[in-house]
């Protein structure tokens, strides 16, 4: 699920550019380093919204899952941030370039029909919102079905490492040009109070749960992330 708590301000005195580096800047390039560099198989299994960072994040998975009710929405726009989480490279990869400008400039909630038009989910399990142990159980039955033991785990790592190569040196860039930028607009505080404000609206207008399970696809067998 997502954090969609506002950050608070720094006490009276503090270095801000010292304190959003050590924060913000470190937390959120090692985090979303560590999702698009991580060797084995990561699938994304969506049963309601992802919201933020947790929302970019998801353009890492090497499969997705979702419920009809999912949608992604990353409001950075909204909060007076810049785009973070390498969503302005994967997002533009995964959603395509029309889909991308619509989630990270005009913070467009992306619903999961859009979602499967443009091919960014692998499969929609049928349930309704609260079933979630229902959902779990149809995401792990794909899973077993189409990542058994009819393939080879080494295989599966060595197509995956392939498919990340070309990618790599241009995601370690722009990860550090999305920090920076985000470093920018957090000393300039804009977001602290836009994103007060922008909370505040979410928490009266809407009633639903961030929802959101990652699972890692070891040699063997399954690890709940």
């Amino acid at each position: 699920g997502a954090d969609v708590s506002i950050s608070k301000s720094p006490p009276q005195g503090t270095d801000i550019q010292r304190h959003y580096l050590q924060g913000f800047v470190a937390q959120n390039l090692h985090i979303t380093h560590a999702f698009y560099t991580h060797p084995k198989i990561l699938i994304a299994a969506l049963n309601g919204p992802a919201v933020g960072l947790s929302a970019a994040l998801t353009g890492f998975a090497d499969f997705v899952y979702a419920a009809p009710h999912t949608f992604i929405l990353t409001p950075f726009s909204s909060l007076g941030l810049v785009a973070e989480g390498g969503s302005s490279r994967a997002f533009v990869s995964r959603l395509g370039i029309s889909k991308a400008n619509e989630a990270l400039i005009m913070s467009k909630r992306i619903t999961c029909e859009e979602l499967v038009s443009v091919g960014y989910v692998n499969g929609v399990m049928d349930v309704k919102p609260g079933e979630d142990d229902k959902f779990l159980e149809l995401v792990l039955r794909e899973v077993d079905d189409r990542l058994g033991k009819h393939l080879i785990p080494e295989s599966l790592l060595g197509i995956k490492k392939l498919i990340r190569r070309p990618e790599r040196d241009l995601l370690d860039a722009q990860g550090v040009a999305e920090v920076f930028g985000g470093l920018d607009r957090f000393v300039s505080g804009v977001p602290l109070w836009k994103g007060a404000v922008w909370w505040l609206y979410w928490v009266f207008e809407h009633k639903f749960a961030i929802a959101g399970t990652w699972y890692v696809i070891p040699s063997c067998g399954f690890a709940l992330h």
